[in-house]
């Protein structure tokens, strides 16, 4: 590993100041954070951009993004160094295709786009005199380990998710790891046990955003006249549930709440579940649901958090969904949910589903609410219990607060995340 020294004795004499000089400064250590997937701001390369936005000054980050796109973006207006290498091939394409495929088939794939691939981010490790890389999520790890491993770079492997990998691949990141950071213990349990010994858990973080743009004028409309406001701040795909909040908007106006809260999904429509898209529109129309509205892609999603009396994610972790064009095995990769952490740093009680690390973010009962998953007659019973009694929605919404600001803060964030480095690299 190379480093750049923070500074150098000059002369035998001044070396015992040097040395006393030395135990008080540490050596830079520059570390490549790579980021697998380029098209959009969702929570891990959100959660990225905080830790490294707020390193100490002896980390020097250079960011690699696999491909072009909002992401390399952000991190550009960040100020921050960023490289961009583009995965063309069975390697650009995303949602795990790459495992779908024969042996040899990834044999081939490996010998003709992984080895220029390689190649490129060894070179980059080099010029850029990388002492760690930091990979956010299993597809940037399985891109850069071969490179780092050739280079005798040791890497961070950080998982924000649920393990979406199969034996293979799980074999590979777990291998080509010299630790793994989870998010929550939930994550960590789904390693396998070597992967386990290898992993401690580090919280992310979030702080309280500054005041910034107004919120959307007909929501803000709404509110005024009287009506609650719910957000669902995620991507419109299936293990984020989007189908059981339908169902549970449609209970909730059965029982008298249609003239009184409306709904807001904000979040982007990912390519690939545009079946599922279809088929939400429909099953709007059947319930009579007329009182969700879906907002899109927000790039700021904090005056919609100015709006909110409560935000809900109904998420899954293993889901068998039937749709009009077959059976869809859901697989969800949650991990420990950006749009809770945020939501509770503004004070704004939540409802979540017991899966990952949701019951180490939300104290049940009094920080927010937990149901099942799967389970809209729950969903429907927590967001009543809410809607019903604004003493309530205040006291969660203060101890949630409380809890964010003391728990997962950003300072501890990335103290947790240094503290790694410093064990890998011998500090």
């Amino acid at each position: 590993m190379r480093f750049r020294s923070a500074g150098t004795a000059a002369g035998t004499a001044s070396a015992p100041r040097a040395a006393e000089a030395g135990e008080k400064r540490k050596a830079t250590l520059r570390v490549l954070y790579v980021i697998g997937y380029p098209q959009r701001m969702a929570g891990a390369p959100r959660s990225l951009l905080e830790l490294v936005s707020h390193l100490p000054s002896h980390v020097e980050p250079h960011v690699l993004v696999m491909g072009e796109g909002p992401v390399a973006e952000a991190f550009r207006q960040a100020g921050l160094p960023v490289t961009v290498i583009s995965p063309e091939g069975a390697l650009g394409r995303h949602g795990g295709a790459l495992f779908r495929t024969s042996l040899l088939q990834r044999l081939r794939i490996a010998a003709g786009e992984l080895l220029p691939i390689t190649r490129r981010v060894r070179w980059l490790l080099r010029e850029q005199r990388i002492g760690l890389v930091h990979v956010n999520e299993p597809r940037a790890a399985l891109l850069t380990m071969p490179a780092a491993r050739l280079a005798g770079v040791p890497v961070v492997a950080h998982l924000r998710g649920e393990m979406p990998l199969g034996r293979a691949g799980r074999f590979l990141y777990e291998a080509g790891a010299e630790r793994i950071i989870t998010v929550s213990d939930g994550v960590r349990d789904t390693l396998s046990p070597g992967g386990r010994r290898k992993a401690v858990t580090v919280y992310n973080g979030t702080r309280v955003p500054p005041t910034g743009a107004p919120p959307p004028a007909w929501p803000a409309g709404m509110r005024a006249r009287g009506r609650l406001v719910v957000c669902c701040f995620a991507s419109v795909a299936p293990f984020k549930g989007h189908h059981h909040l339908i169902r549970a908007v449609a209970e909730l106006n059965r029982r008298g709440w249609r003239d009184r809260v409306v709904f807001l999904a904000v979040g982007d429509f990912p390519e690939g579940s545009g079946e599922y898209h279809a088929w939400l529109w429909e099953l709007c129309r059947e319930q009579g649901v007329d009182n969700l509205t879906f907002a899109g892609w927000q790039a700021d999603p904090f005056p919609f958090y100015q709006l909110a009396d409560v935000t809900v994610l109904p998420s899954v972790s293993h889901e068998r969904l039937q749709l009009p064009g077959g059976t869809v095995q859901v697989r969800g990769t949650e991990g420990f949910p950006r749009t809770h952490l945020e939501a509770m740093a503004l004070g704004i009680p939540v409802v979540g589903t017991r899966i990952a690390g949701v019951p180490e973010q939300v104290v049940d009962g009094r920080t927010g609410l937990l149901v099942p998953p799967s389970d809209p007659a729950a969903l429907a019973d927590a967001l009543e219990r809410l809607l019903a009694s604004e003493p309530l929605r205040r006291t969660l919404g203060n101890a949630a607060r409380e809890r964010a600001l003391e728990r997962f803060s950003t300072a501890a964030y990335v103290a947790g995340v240094c503290r790694e480095y410093d064990r890998i690299v011998g500090r």
